[in-house]
């Protein structure tokens, strides 16, 4: 949106001093680019001053607020506010209820880019994420195509040992960070979730302070058959 945003008050100004644009239409064009960009910037800052806000008070190690793409009861698309705990327990809260799921029950997660679901099939990420398992994330593709900016925000893929129960049966839960809400560095940092945790795409060199040294090790392929 702020990209458009620029490239709309450039536009308008390259305009105006061509003479081609009305200098009231196009002071109006970057007035209203301006004003929109710093509400966004406001908006952003308010929300995550939030998070923080919510995250203390519930006395959490970290929150952040998510999309569910799939793998719950709640709507495809609806916002959640996610936590961890003290007591190592992980907190999704929507409108649907909340879900309190210790981390002892997860059994791996996952940090990737939407546009890696479109590079890598599910076997591949089967061994990259390292799950045990084929994972189906066909509807996590479909959900991506849809939602264009999704491609360069970052999924989060939570797999569970056992379904999460009879009314939400899913062995696997999927969250984008679409709206760059979900303050996933820190919750990467986390000792609990870094063990547990493969961040894609792998390289051989990283940089310093990169997430990518953190990543849970991957099981042998021998384990994985």
């Amino acid at each position: 949106m702020i990209p458009a945003l620029i490239i709309l008050f450039l536009s308008a100004l390259f305009l105006v001093w061509q003479g081609t644009l009305s200098l009231e239409v196009g002071f109006a064009l970057m007035a209203f680019s301006i004003s929109a960009t710093i509400w966004k910037r406001l908006r952003r800052v308010q929300i995550l001053r939030r998070i923080r806000m919510e995250s203390k008070e519930r006395k959490a190690k970290w929150g952040g607020i998510m999309t569910v793409v799939s793998g719950l009861s709640s709507f495809t698309g609806m916002s959640c506010h996610l936590f961890i705990t003290r007591n190592d327990e992980l907190v999704v809260e929507d409108v649907a209820g909340i879900r309190v799921i210790p981390l002892s029950e997860v059994e791996r997660m996952g940090l990737l880019y939407g546009k890696t679901l479109s590079r890598q099939g599910d076997r591949q990420l089967m061994r990259q994420l390292g799950f045990r398992t084929i994972p189906n994330f066909s509807s996590v593709r479909a959900w991506v195509e849809r939602n264009p900016r999704a491609r360069n925000r970052l999924l989060l893929v939570v797999r569970f040992q056992e379904p999460l129960n009879r009314l939400e049966y899913s062995e696997m839960v999927v969250f984008s960070d679409i709206e760059s809400y979900g303050n996933l560095r820190s919750f990467a940092l986390r000792p609990e979730v870094a063990v547990k945790t493969a961040i894609l795409p792998r390289r051989s060199k990283v940089k310093s302070g990169s997430l990518r040294k953190i990543t849970a090790p991957v099981l042998d392929d021998n384990i994985l058959k």
